[in-house]
């Protein structure tokens, strides 16, 4: 009872992670580190797959918006395709994580990061992660006034979409651990 029990609950689980990856729609646009606050993440997931190294990357990723920093950016990017290739599902993912890597408009660039973030958020969930609070954190203001998600391990807003205007623009919508 105990095996069939732990068997359902690992299913759903990887059911969850695999269908998360593929709800992207792509962009209009072809669009082309360190953790937050310098904390260390050290995320480790029930199964074998990249998917804690997913997140490193993708806080990485979000860490290098803030600063605005395209070379970052675009190296975070690549890594972040890399292991998203890994998981079976994420090609759409891993494909926004390219458009991030090879882009040179860092306002296409963030629509891309906007819908990435959705497909991670929900991989994330997903996954079973023994770490640091992980937090959704929500900015009514990006993608044109529809909003946008993305995640971090600190309850403070920083926030990926307008650091430069709008930093602290946003609020923590929930706890996914």
């Amino acid at each position: 009872m105990k095996i069939n029990l732990f068997n359902s609950t690992l299913l759903a689980g990887l059911v969850i992670s695999l269908a998360a990856c593929n709800q992207t729609a792509k962009p209009a646009q072809e669009t082309t580190s360190k953790p937050d606050s310098a904390k260390t993440i050290v995320a480790k997931v029930a199964d074998t797959s990249n998917t804690a190294d997913v997140f490193n990357n993708y806080i990485g990723l979000k860490n290098q918006f803030l600063k605005s920093n395209m070379k970052g950016i675009k190296s975070t990017a690549a890594m972040l395709e890399n292991k998203l290739a890994g998981i079976k599902g994420c090609t759409e993912t891993a494909t926004l994580a390219h458009q991030i890597a090879t882009g040179d408009d860092i306002k296409a660039q963030r629509d891309a990061f906007l819908i990435l973030s959705k497909d991670v958020i929900g991989l994330i969930k997903g996954a079973k992660f023994k770490s640091a609070p992980i937090y959704v954190d929500f900015c009514p203001m990006a993608d044109n006034g529809k909003g946008g998600y993305w995640l971090s391990v600190n309850k403070a807003i920083e926030n990926p979409y307008f650091p430069e205007h709008m930093k602290t623009c946003g609020q923590v919508k929930e706890q996914v651990n």
